[in-house]
């Protein structure tokens, strides 16, 4: 059994009590009572381990008041200590006390008045039967970190995330959810009460329920609320009305609360779960009918409640009032689990990474421990938890025979077996337990803000982390590691946030006692701060705590007078922790600056402006929450005074620069984000900060000369665990960001790093260097101009990747996963792997051998052009997720039963494949293909503020149905949804804001005349605004077109569907309308806002109107249109942004482009009749042309400033280039492909700002002098790949320029030799690429240039034989490269 917790506050008295009276500027010994102090709190702390068990076992409350009277001396102690220290601090100078600085004569006064308080309870230790025992200090070492129990808990031996048994009950409910009721039922709504015992697990079992794919797919609208104490049904409706609205609502009149559910559920089919709810007596009846009567008139029959609640808790704790239960149809008794059930949970739980058949005796005493619980699950999880630490057979025996769990307290509304794990947990650890208590029942706790708030009350100031160096940070991550451990706490879907069972707060609620009377905490929505608080408690106060739950968060009024009584109330010596998060307010007062003890002051989600000059004087303030403070932009000038500050966090707040003299804040631990300037980077503000863990500095496009970013000194600080290195997100970069990031080099023990909007073209070299071996996290996201990954994968402990925005990178191969050796194998740590938004990755080179063995998730998304090679087995995958992925046909990986694969809005065929080989039974709630054709379900994604369907066709429909709303990562919750699936083809753009609203389709058989199958309406609709609506599957067909009238996307495949076009619609996608000759006016003249169409596959199609709104067409298989917009449509073409023309138009030979004036993406394919274009387009940004096979030039000086990609792929005709392209200064990447009559660029040269420079099958272009490479500063990656039929040798001497970093040369069928003269120069070269070059046999004798790093030669079937390691003749030409590949063989 662990100490006391009392205890725990007895030694920090003890402690400072000692140190007070032991000052070297004290000469004499302590006076007497000093002394009969120190031995009063000696003897309490032997009384209050067994006062502490006692309490729980008698059947009075003596002993319980006994401890709270203890508790209130302590704290008042303190205080009186504290007075103490300071005016002991001020005696320093004087060598003694003098008469003038002795401790005040009422200070002592006080003391003594204590220690006849102390004394007199200590001489009601025989009557109460309280026992002395021997004390000691308890050491807290072996604990683990916080990630260390979390991935414990997900993947361990035995993951304790898993639900075990209850399949008859699960069948039992869903029999009768699922069961189809008519409108004229009895039962239209189903209210259904799952009566259990606390802690048989109703919310869980709800849980499963709840996600049921059936379940899911039944209803269109669910929702669960929890109240865990006693409401009104006001509050009730409330809380509903949020569940569904996801906004907080603060409408308080029953009347309006229920006309709003009613427009909420108004047609909808719904699931209601209320999970613990209670209503107050006065309510119960009338108003909980009025309730249901308000839902029973506005949904669908079908729809049901699903009530949870413990038929033995009646009472309140506040009042003795019954609360009753909702009434219900429907009740089910949960009783307890099997005994096979309960030992599963109990093994999950107590043997952790132990192998059972080691532990014979554990396992037989472990049965016996069950029996005696009852196979109640939560007590099986909870003594599971406390015996998984213990491998002694007599620890185990001693909770076997622990009288508590057959007594306890039949009046304590904690069951026993809590007070056992409670009994045994450390003295520190039950302290940090009881202050969870101030939050309320639901809280769903983060770990940082739980060990700032420990830290805050000085809970941290662990004695035994002096020998080992720990901080206070390290030790409360520990500790709350340990609380997760214990099961008191746990993790809440991802791990992200945590839960504490309802059972379990009360049981922290009991322990912590009358400390309320010292920590005030509310919920802003029940109560918020009166002052009549100030007036009974004010003195005493050390905590202010508002607390905001889930869509509470709405800002509450305090008047600045309120606010500064409110300073001047609060004692100095004693308060410790202020939060006026989420409070309207604008300044504070001065008087905060009177705190001088405040540690902890959040005033995050403000509209605070200014600081007051006071807040430098709260020289003990360890933490400043400032997050999301837009309107607050600087620091006061003294604001680095605060050398204790440990926390500073500034995120998404207003500040424009960092204060001066920051190197002054050596205590910071945490900077969540350093603002360099445009005026003044002060970056060598944070030189002196060598105590970081965790630092973020953005806005480095700032930095204009990259030696200021030496200054930070990242290589000293060796604290520094998690690094965020982050430019803007525009194109005003200094073109030093290569130079910048390098002298950002941080110390080898990092552990996490992001790196956000790096403009550089590659990444630096520590980033790959192997010697970061405690790189846990990498997260790199939009690096646009990087064209290849950094190699990561010798990087030894990486349990997390994610790769996001690379839209330069085609493919991914070798120079990702590093050197493979026999003992060396890349990846051997990851566990999470993520690719986002690669829209021009292709393929990905699975090297033979690397199959991730300990992989558990894989997501791939939104990556359009991604074709093939997917890992060929993934042996511990648990979750594989792809979505957007247009092109990719390769087989997806192997993977066990257990793993949950959601593949959506991809290749059609893949999706086949997926229904194919991962619908077995122990998959059916994670994949689910419909039944026929015509049967579409709705499915909102975990995450996403609109739903995304496929448009449905004869292959059946594949739904995503796993994206558990309340199991979402944070990582998720900020991404957009996949793109639509109408833009399939390359170079398509998406939609603007497509979180804005939903993709909604109709599909519509037509009945053909010469056939039988009938005519059917499906209709799919959702709510813009809300992700959990969808529409009834079996809504009448009379309601299409009151349904339609709300559509913003829509997709029509007859011509009658074109009638009666919805006015509010943003995008219109016409195809297969084989008979439309002419698109009347007056039918798109009345959709005033409509921004996308799409013209496909209509080839009877004429002509059609121009729509002033319109921002992107695309035309496909539209042969007969003419594109030939009359003077009023070029007038109404003047926002077009987007065109796209394929296959099309066959009368268009010539396209004249003035009638586009903000056109930014032209693309033009399959048009063979096109001969040229003329006119300016002063926006574009992108051209793409291919298989124009009559182009043969382009009009005399392309006009297009802002021209960033050129695209010229199968000009079969097309003889030059245009001229003065040297004109085109924003021109970044120029791809030519098979253009056989292109002889030569330009005689003025390329552009400067060119990039990336591809050649493929351009016969007639051969390597020349006067194409002025050498003269392009930024061209970094060359490409070229056949043609050049007689070039034996290549590059020729001063034909490439010196800063290229990627070459890629391939298929030149006639080269012999590599020129050392043309590689001489090249002295940034990164990446060599060589493939199928036939003949040649030989590399430079002089070697490769030094700079190399990765070097690449596949199907060169002369050369390879020479290459091979150590006897290869020319081996020797490249051993000292890091990264070889030859023939998808690794060697080095």
């Amino acid at each position: 059994m662990g100490r006391a917790l009392l205890s725990v506050f007895l030694h920090d008295l003890l402690d400072n009590l000692l140190l007070l009276t032991s000052k070297p500027f004290i000469i004499n010994k302590p006076p007497k009572y000093q002394r009969k102090l120190i031995a009063t709190l000696q003897l309490h702390d032997s009384l209050v381990d067994d006062a502490e068990h006692k309490q729980f076992t008698t059947k009075t409350q003596a002993i319980k008041d006994w401890l709270n009277s203890l508790q209130y001396a302590v704290y008042s102690l303190e205080e009186l200590l504290l007075q103490w220290q300071e005016v002991t601090t001020n005696t320093k100078k004087f060598g003694v006390f003098s008469k003038s600085n002795k401790p005040k004569r009422d200070l002592k006064s006080q003391i003594l008045g204590i220690i006849d308080r102390l004394v007199d309870l200590s001489k009601m230790k025989d009557v109460l039967g309280i026992a002395q025992s021997v004390t000691w200090r308890e050491s807290l070492h072996g604990l683990f970190p916080c990630s260390v129990v979390l991935d414990n808990y997900f993947y361990g031996n035995y993951p304790k995330d898993y639900f075990y048994g209850r399949e008859q009950e699960e069948k039992f409910v869903l029999d009768i959810l699922l069961l189809s009721t008519t409108t004229t039922s009895s039962e239209h709504i189903k209210v259904i009460n799952i009566e259990g015992k606390g802690g048989a697990g109703k919310t869980a079992f709800v849980d499963v329920i709840y996600f049921n794919h059936k379940v899911k797919g039944c209803f269109d609208l669910r929702a669960w609320v929890n109240v865990p104490y006693r409401a009104s049904i006001n509050f009730i409706a409330k809380k509903i009305l949020e569940a569904v609205t996801e906004e907080f609502v603060n409408e308080n009149d029953f009347h309006e609360l229920s006309k709003k559910l009613k427009e909420s559920f108004e047609g909808k089919k719904f699931l209601l779960v209320l999970d613990d709810i209670r209503i107050q007596p006065e309510d119960a009846t009338k108003n909980w009918n009025m309730l249901v009567d308000s839902l029973f008139e506005a949904a669908t029959g079908g729809s049901a409640i699903v009530l949870t609640s413990d038929p033995d808790d009646d009472n309140d704790d506040d009042d003795d009032d019954s609360l009753l239960v909702p009434q219900a149809n429907h009740t089910f008794q949960l009783g307890m689990l099997s005994s096979e059930n309960s030992w599963s949970i109990f093994v999950v739980h107590a043997f952790g990474q132990m192998d059972l058949h080691e532990y014979p005796e554990l396992v037989a005493v472990g049965k016996e421990i069950l029996n005696r619980l009852g196979n109640l699950p939560l007590a099986a999880k909870m003594i599971g938890s406390l015996l998984q630490d213990k491998v002694q057979l007599s620890e185990w025996v001693d909770i076997l025979r622990n009288k508590l769990i057959d007594e306890g307290d039949v009046n304590l509304p904690i069951p026993a077996f809590l007070v056992v794990c409670y009994l045994d947990l450390p003295a520190e650890l039950k302290r940090c337990f009881a202050y969870l208590s101030l939050f309320p029942k639901g809280y769903e706790f983060k770990k940082k803000e739980m060990v700032l708030l420990w830290m805050a009350q000085g809970f941290l100031q662990n004695s035994n982390s002096k020998s080992n160096h720990k901080s206070m940070e390290d030790i409360g991550d520990e500790y709350f590691g340990y609380v997760i451990m214990r099961s008191f706490l746990q993790p809440f879907g991802s791990g992200l946030s945590f839960t504490m069972h309802n059972l379990v707060h009360d049981l922290a609620t009991y322990v912590f006692g009358k400390s309320y009377k010292h920590h005030l905490s509310y919920s802003r929505t029940r109560q918020d701060f009166s002052e009549s608080i100030l007036g009974t408690n004010g003195k005493l106060l050390r905590t202010i705590l508002p607390v905001c739950l889930p869509h509470e968060r709405a800002p509450s009024h305090i008047p600045p007078l309120m606010l500064e009584e409110i300073m001047w109330w609060l004692n100095p010596q004693i308060f410790r922790t202020l939060s006026l998060s989420h409070y309207d307010i604008t300044n504070l007062p001065d008087s905060i600056g009177r705190l001088s003890h405040l540690c902890y002051l959040d005033l995050s989600h403000t509209a605070l402006q200014t600081l007051p000059d006071s807040i430098c004087d709260l020289f003990n303030l360890q933490t400043l929450m400032l997050t999301n403070c837009i309107s607050f932009t600087s620091f006061p000038p003294r604001i680095c005074n605060l050398i204790r500050l440990r926390c500073l966090d500034v995120r998404d707040s207003g500040v424009q620069e960092m204060p001066l003299q920051m190197n002054k804040m050596t205590g910071l631990r945490t900077l969540t984000d350093f603002i360099v300037s445009k005026k003044e980077t002060r970056l060598e503000g944070l030189a002196g900060l060598s105590n970081l863990i965790t630092l973020s500095i953005s806005k480095l496009e700032n930095v204009a000369f990259s030696m200021d970013a030496s200054n930070v000194k990242l290589k000293e600080k060796k604290c520094l665990d998690d690094l965020m290195l982050q430019w803007g997100n525009g194109e005003d970069g200094n073109g030093n960001e290569m130079e910048v990031v390098e002298n950002l080099e941080p110390h080898k023990g990092l552990k996490r790093l992001t790196i956000e909007y790096y403009g550089g073209a590659r990444f630096p070299n520590w980033l790959t260097d192997p010697s970061y071996w405690a790189l846990q996290l990498v997260d790199l996201r939009h690096c646009k101009y990087c064209n290849s990954l950094p190699t990561l994968g010798h990087l030894p402990l990486l349990k997390d990747l994610f790769i996001e925005g690379f839209t330069n990178v085609s493919s991914i191969g070798h120079e990702f996963y590093g050197i493979m050796t026999a003992s060396h194998k890349p990846f051997q740590s990851l566990e999470t792997l993520q690719f986002w938004d690669m829209l021009e990755w292709k393929e990905w080179n699975i090297l033979e051998g690397v199959e991730f063995p300990y992989l558990i998730e894989l997501h791939i998304i939104r990556c359009p052009k991604l074709e093939r090679n997917l890992p060929k087995q993934l042996p511990s995958l648990q979750k594989l997720e792809i979505s957007g992925c247009h092109h990719l046909v390769a087989p997806l990986p192997k993977v066990s039963n257990t793993c949950e694969v959601f593949v959506h809005d991809s290749n059609e065929a893949l999706m086949r494949h997926v229904v194919k080989t991962h619908s077995q039974p122990s998959l059916r709630r994670h994949v689910v293909i419909s039944e026929e054709v015509q049967e579409i379900s709705t499915q909102s994604f975990s995450g996403f503020t609109s739903n995304k369907y496929t448009i449905g066709s004869s292959l059946g429909e594949i739904e995503d149905i796993a994206h558990e709303e309340r199991m979402e990562t944070e990582f998720t919750r900020n991404r957009l949804p996949p793109y639509p699936a109408s833009l399939d083809r390359i170079g398509i753009p998406k939609p603007q804001q497509v979180s804005s609203r939903a993709d909604i389709s109709i599909i519509e058989q037509q009945t053909d005349p010469q056939s039988s199958l009938p005519k059917a309406k499906i209709p799919m609709t959702a709510q813009a605004d809300t992700t959990n609506t969808t529409a009834d599957h079996n809504r009448p067909s009379q309601d299409i077109d009151d349904v339609r009238s709300s559509f913003e996307v829509l997709k029509v495949i007859t011509v009658s569907q074109l009638k009666s076009l919805p006015p509010k619609l943003q995008s219109l996608k016409i195809e297969g309308c084989e008979s439309l000759e002419v698109l009347p006016y007056d039918l798109l003249g009345g959709l005033p806002v409509l921004q996308e169409l799409y013209l496909i596959s209509c080839s009877s199609l004429r002509s059609f109107p121009y729509p002033a709104s319109l921002e992107t067409l695309y035309i496909r298989n539209c042969t007969r249109l003419e594109l030939v917009p009359s003077l009023e449509s070029r007038e109404k073409l003047a926002f077009l942004q987007h065109l796209f023309i394929g296959k099309s138009c066959g009368s268009l030979t010539t396209l004249n482009l003035n009638s586009f004036p903000e056109l930014k993406i032209l693309c033009i394919w399959d048009c063979h009749d096109l001969i040229s274009f003329s006119g300016d387009l002063p926006s574009l940004e992108s051209l793409e042309i291919r298989d124009c096979t009559e182009l043969t030039s382009f009009p005399d000086g392309l006009h297009t400033p802002n021209l960033s990609s050129m695209f010229l792929l199968n000009g079969k005709n097309l003889n030059r280039l245009p001229n003065s392209m040297n004109s085109l200064t924003s021109l970044k990447s120029l791809f030519l492909h098979r253009c056989p009559l292109i002889e030569s660029f330009p005689f003025e040269g390329l552009p400067s700002s060119l990039t990336l420079l591809s050649i493929s099958y351009c016969d007639k272009l051969t390597q020349q002098k006067n194409w002025g490479l050498e003269n392009l500063e930024s061209l970094t990656h060359f490409e070229v790949e056949g043609g050049c039929i007689d070039i034996e040798s290549f590059p020729d001497e001063n034909i490439l320029p010196r800063n290229i970093i990627s070459l890629r040369i391939s298929t030149l069928k006639s080269l012999k030799k590599l020129d050392y003269n043309g590689f001489q120069h090249l002295n940034a070269l990164h990446t060599l690429e060589i493939n199928c070059c036939d003949m040649l046999r030989s590399l430079p004798e002089q070697g490769l240039p030094s700079s190399l790093d990765h070097l690449s030669i596949q199907e060169c079937p002369m050369l390879t034989p020479r290459l091979k390691p150590k006897v290869g003749k020319e081996w020797h030409k490249v051993a000292r490269i890091p990264h070889i590949q030859i023939d998808d063989q690794v060697l080095s």
